[in-house]
């Protein structure tokens, strides 16, 4: 082994998401609706729609998204959602470019705030970081909070790649995200280990590529794809760092 790739959502980081968490996810959009507008910027309030109204468009908005994602498997990009969100409610023109960038990015910083590191990720990434090449690849909607995320709780200067789907254009298992993060990382495929929870993006889409895996699983059962099947991110330690 000479790199190990990780996903990043609730493998290294567990963020307020509309998959796993929505109401935190909402809790956060709500912030960033009642934050007052700063250095000229328009407030979300500024446009003229009810916080629950909005609530509810973002939601839908949120909904069909991922759905066409998942059908597509093209990623969105919460700018996206955010004016898909705000037409639903009823605003006739669309905010330019950068003014939904900037409230996204609001939007972003909040999801940092309550990000929390998955039990064990700062243990294994440190111990591994010294001996095997490590980076991330993450199906996200909104690249900066992958690598906030990890600058937050020190980890990413570990990692000599990440690529995110929202930039990458594709989302796993499209073969293109895993090969340009190799191509980052200067790694053979089959000098490589992916680790992640979910089967189709994190095992079968890296196994198909001559990657070996690790699935991470809260309740372990057998798993063919899988090489090794681990409840613990510690565990990865066992198997990768050799014993001194």
């Amino acid at each position: 082994m000479e790199a190990v790739l990780f996903d990043w959502g609730e493998t290294l980081i567990t963020i307020p998401g509309m998959v796993h968490s929505p109401e935190r996810h909402l809790a956060c959009l709500e912030q960033v609706y009642f934050e007052p507008a700063a250095d000229g910027a328009r407030a979300l309030s500024d446009y003229g729609v009810p916080w629950p109204r909005l609530r509810e468009a973002y939601i839908e908005a949120a909904r069909a998204h991922m759905a066409q994602s998942h059908r597509t498997r093209r990623e969105h990009r919460f700018e996206d959602r955010l004016r898909q969100a705000l037409a639903l409610a009823g605003v006739a023109e669309p905010p330019p470019e950068t003014e939904l960038a900037g409230l996204v990015a609001r939007l972003g910083t909040y999801i940092v705030a309550q990000a929390a590191l998955v039990d064990g990720a700062a243990d294994v990434v440190a111990r591994l970081a010294p001996q095997l090449r490590l980076g991330v690849v993450s199906n996200y909607p909104y690249g900066p909070v992958v690598s906030a995320t990890l600058e937050r709780f020190g980890l990413r200067d570990y990692f000599s790649a990440i690529v995110v789907s929202a930039d990458f254009g594709w989302l796993k298992p499209h073969p293109g995200i895993y090969r340009a993060a190799l191509a980052q990382m200067g790694a053979d495929a089959r000098a490589a280990v992916f680790v992640g929870d979910d089967l189709d993006n994190d095992v079968k889409g890296p196994k198909a590529l001559g990657l070996r895996t690790a699935w991470f699983a809260a309740k372990p059962e057998p798993m063919p794809d899988a090489d090794i099947i681990i409840s613990d991110l510690r565990e990865l330690l066992t198997w990768l760092v050799p014993p001194i």
